[in-house]
């Protein structure tokens, strides 16, 4: 039998290579598995737009009507009466008539996105791009030098929502900013914003504000006008044009250059424009009160929102002892202020559970309505350590420590007293009283800058604290109403307080709109450390810095404060029935200087209208031992009230 011939393979196609391991009989390649991560990815984004719309509709359902937001409102007319019922004031917060972004200049509209948000014609209500521009610059200078906030954000959290830092807050004002863009042009979005944002002095809109500063409409306004108003939104109590033209005017410059980098004005135009000073029809307030009636002003949106019926403003403010605080600002800064380079004064009274009681905010409301009470941000120096010595005492140390009072080294940091000589072992009591800037660093640095910011949060100071060394000798700023109101929990035995002048508002018919509830207490501190914390501040006043400060009949509590070069000089100290802080210094922090007879110290000029006011204001009053007293300070009253008799 013939053998079989091999079968013959077929050559594969020309030009197709095979594999070695090509065969015939080579199993199928395996089926290929679907890809299950694109089902993943799409459950996941099902998954996250439900619970996004559960959030959206959780904020949505909590914002408010937005309906009808370009109707006119009418202007609120405001009398502001004393506790004894006197009128301080009647001011109207002038809404005027409703005025559209379409009808004004160009310029008017462009000063306002220049500086407060130049990408606002191209974002739907946030901006991704300004945010991250103001987190990079934020960060490379170490603190806040720009804001991420659009006119639409700035717009939603003025109209409606409460100052608060809160999540649910920023969240809120987001969601709002962009149902706003949805529900509104950019011009009707402008058109609301012109017409409600705070001007200063009272004034609320565009149109009120051109009337009140400059005698015109707002159609009529000049391109260096339109630049002042915009640059006054920053912070409206400085920079409107009546409390100072020049910072007014120095902070147009700034909007007019933002103009020109944007594009809506050429250099000519910003030359020209800066290069004007416009006519400022200047108003004069109530005599002696008029810091006071702005200070009232600008809270009563808060109270009222935008209700705008006239209204009568019950307050806590005394026309008498504002009258006297009037006195011993203008009589000391007369006399010796002009001698150590001082140019202005502010002075804020209350009494130990936060009622004010008097408000200077300068040498003169006519010249100059910037508050310097409220909203000046100046260094409190020694002032200061009363939250350092009461963070110590917290931390185990008592009064009759003794620590040396010599050179140190913090850090690198070596600190050094402020006439530059050491005492050696001392008491921490004569350390206070004394102002001893090293045994208070010191301390700083044995309980942690951390902790005395937090005791000093925790009274009341609500400016930004820098948690450093230095922080002991009081290198943050604060304003002098805030670090008023923090001393007066060492006035009144622990508890924290949060100064306030509104009593009641109600209508002229006489239906109470608002009426103030006394907060339940808070104790800031032990009344062990209370006692403690009023011995170091008599012993300032009565052997210390502050002996100028001392009243002859009655006990006297206080801290001298002095910051470095002497650019700020303050007293700040109690009796029974009053809390009163002086502060003195220069608007452009120019330093003071010695004088025959006088420093430039807290235990100076502060601390004699510190005297004379106190003097003038507790006349008639029953001498009333401090609450912290110690019972050889309780002997030290009976003593006084004997020699009055």
């Amino acid at each position: 039998m013939a053998k079989r011939a091999p079968a013959k393979k077929s050559s594969p196609p020309r030009g197709k290579r095979v594999r070695r391991d090509d065969s015939e009989d080579a199993p199928p390649p395996p089926r290929k598995s679907k890809a299950v991560w694109p089902f993943i990815v799409a459950m996941l984004l099902a998954w996250g737009g439900i619970f996004g719309a559960v959030a959206y509709s959780h904020f949505l359902s909590e914002l408010p009507d937005v309906k009808n937001l370009l109707a006119e409102g009418p202007t609120r007319d405001v009398t502001i009466v004393d506790s004894q019922g006197r009128m301080v004031a009647r001011r109207g917060l002038t809404q005027g008539d409703i005025v559209k972004t379409e009808t004004l200049p160009n310029y008017v509209a462009n000063a306002f996105i220049a500086v407060e948000d130049r990408r606002f014609r191209d974002h739907f209500g946030l901006d991704p791009v300004g945010m991250v521009r103001a987190g990079i610059a934020n960060a490379l200078a170490g603190h806040v030098v720009q804001g991420g906030s659009t006119l639409t954000q700035q717009l939603a959290k003025n109209l409606f929502l409460s100052p608060s830092r809160t999540f649910d807050r920023k969240a809120q004002e987001a969601m709002l900013a962009m149902y706003l863009e949805s529900r509104y042009t950019k011009n009707q979005i402008l058109t609301l914003y012109l017409n409600r944002v705070y001007f200063g002095a009272g004034v609320f809109g565009i149109e009120a504000a051109s009337e009140k500063f400059f005698g015109k409409h707002a159609d009529q306004l000049g391109l260096t006008e339109a630049a002042m108003l915009a640059g006054s939104v920053k912070a409206p109590a400085r920079y409107n044009p009546i409390a100072d033209t020049d910072a007014s005017l120095a902070r147009s410059a700034v909007v007019l250059r933002a103009m020109r980098d944007a594009g809506f004005i050429d250099e000519a135009a910003r030359a020209a424009a800066e290069a004007t000073r416009p006519r400022i029809v200047k108003d004069s307030g109530t005599p002696g009160s008029g810091y006071f009636a702005d200070w009232v002003l600008s809270q009563l949106d808060k109270y009222l929102g935008s209700d705008r019926q006239p209204v009568i403003v019950e307050t806590s403010f005394d026309l008498q002892a504002q009258a006297m605080a009037e006195h011993a600002v203008a009589r000391l800064m007369d006399s010796e202020g002009g001698r150590i380079g001082a140019s202005q004064a502010a002075l804020v009274a209350m009494t130990p559970d936060g009622a004010i009681r008097a408000m200077v905010g300068g040498r003169s409301y006519a010249s100059s309505t910037f508050n310097r009470a409220a909203d000046a941000q100046r260094q409190p120096g020694s002032a200061f350590k009363p939250f350092v010595y009461l963070a110590a005492f917290e931390h185990g140390h008592t009064p009759d420590d003794i620590m040396n009072d010599g050179p140190v080294d913090i850090h690198g940091w070596q600190p050094k007293d402020f006439e530059g000589e050491f005492q050696g072992d001392i008491t921490l009591t004569h350390a206070f009283a004394e102002s001893s800037n090293v045994i208070a660093a010191q301390l700083t640095d044995e309980v942690g800058a951390k902790a005395v910011a937090a005791t000093a949060r925790r009274l009341g100071i609500r400016s930004p604290l820098v948690e450093v060394s230095s922080l002991a000798l009081g290198t943050s700023d604060v304003t002098p109403l805030e670090l008023t109101g923090a001393y007066a929990a060492f006035a009144n035995g622990g508890q924290g307080v949060s100064p306030f002048a509104i009593v009641s508002i109600r209508t002229k018919a006489g239906k109470i709109l608002y009426s103030r509830k006394t907060p339940e207490a808070r104790p800031v501190m032990s009344p062990e450390n209370n006692a403690a914390m009023t011995k170091l501040m008599v012993e300032t006043v009565t052997t210390g810095t502050g002996k100028t400060a001392r009243l002859a009949d009655r006990p006297t509590a206080g801290k001298t404060g002095t910051t470095q070069d002497s650019h700020d000089a303050w007293f700040v100290g109690f009796t029974a029935d009053l809390v009163c802080g002086v502060w003195v210094g220069n608007d452009n922090a120019a330093p003071m200087h010695k004088a025959p007879g006088l420093t430039a110290t807290g235990g100076g000029v502060p601390a004699h209208i510190f005297h004379a006011f106190m003097e003038d204001a507790e006349q008639g009053l029953a001498v009333q031992p401090l609450t912290g007293t110690n019972l050889a300070n309780a002997d030290a009253v009976a003593m006084a009230a004997r020699r009055m008799r």
